[in-house]
């Protein structure tokens, strides 16, 4: 039996074999094999379903994806050339020992830079092909770059068993850690960018002071991580609309702890377009400005969640985005950007 043409994403076909993951899939496999059915080539009954297990696997629904979090970028990227900024990969290992790659992108430059690590939005681990994609056609990833930064697109262990878990902030601490020890990056200028679950992430990395970071950026944070409001994958909703509700004394007690801990100025980009706005302008913003910590506030008007990595927005957007972190961060690194 002839197994017919399958659409699997071209860019399967060209993750590198060094970096692929065992995440379930072997994804070089199931490359290999629609490579093979492509030519006509007859599959054995076990490759002919474990290439139809990869399809569903990449075509099924995923509780942790966030909003936003699977839209396409209608801005186009800085196109940069692999020879002169390759991908490279960084194992890192968690204080828990969590295990996890991540990738990376450096300007040619005779001296360390300053390096921004990406974390992405939802509550999942981004697989290895993501990162690869975001490293190289992501608008803001590749603006940064173009502008003398090293570039790095991390993840963390999926939320999904538990929303409330600490193990994705210790795999973004370890993250910090092994970027800071590249040789390609001086260790005192690492910035933190997240978004939306990752924005929650990065203000929980805003209170390690052990981590030293000289600033955390923010794309509408889901503070219902950082307050403990979702306690679970069904109440993401709920914990948006009826946060006033759920923000007990308790919820309050614990998130005004991590509020003094903030040892970092913080900027923020947000639109007014998603939920996230009330629990964020409403509780979590004022708390951290009673506090006496750096908090700037850059608003979007019209924009929706995404609009920080080029989804649903304009070049003009994006370019405010970064133009806006860039006079935010700049007098705050040690190093400055490759020229």
């Amino acid at each position: 039996m002839k197994t017919p043409l399958l659409a699997l994403s071209l860019a399967l076909l060209f993750i590198p074999l060094s970096f692929i993951q065992a995440n379930d899939i072997d994804w070089a496999r199931a490359a290999s094999l629609r490579a093979k059915a492509k030519r006509g080539q007859e599959l054995t009954a076990e490759e002919d379903a474990y290439l139809k297990r990869a399809i569903a696997a990449r075509s099924a629904p995923d509780p942790t994806r966030g909003d936003g979090s699977d839209e396409q970028a209608t801005v186009p990227p800085i196109v940069i050339p692999e020879d002169t900024s390759p991908v490279r990969t960084l194992n890192v290992t968690a204080s828990d020992g969590n295990t996890l790659q991540v990738v990376y992108r450096a300007p040619k430059a005779d001296r360390p830079l300053p390096a921004i690590v990406f974390i992405h939005g939802s509550l999942g681990q981004s697989k290895p092909r993501e990162l690869i994609q975001s490293a190289l056609t992501n608008p803001t990833h590749t603006r940064f770059l173009s502008k003398g930064f090293v570039s790095v697109a991390a993840t963390f262990r999926t939320y999904g068993e538990d929303p409330l878990s600490r193990g994705p902030i210790l795999d973004a601490i370890a993250i910090v850690q092994a970027v800071k020890k590249l040789p390609e990056v001086d260790p005192g200028s690492v910035v933190v960018f997240g978004t939306s679950g990752g924005g929650s992430i990065a203000l929980e990395l805003a209170g390690e002071k052990d981590l030293g970071l000289p600033a955390v950026v923010v794309g509408e944070p889901a503070s219902v991580l950082y307050t403990g409001l979702m306690t679970d994958l069904s109440m993401r909703d709920e914990s948006m609309k009826n946060y006033a509700a759920l923000y007990t004394d308790e919820r309050r007690a614990a998130t005004e702890k991590k509020i003094a801990a903030i040892s970092c100025p913080i900027l923020v980009h947000h639109g007014d377009v998603h939920l996230l706005r009330k629990i964020n302008f409403e509780i979590v913003f004022p708390a951290i400005q009673a506090a006496g910590k750096t908090l700037l506030i850059k608003n979007y008007p019209g924009e929706d969640h995404g609009f920080y990595w080029g989804n649903r927005t304009s070049e003009a957007t994006v370019n405010a985005v970064v133009a806006n972190t860039l006079d935010f961060i700049l007098p705050l690194l040690k190093t400055p950007p490759a020229g």
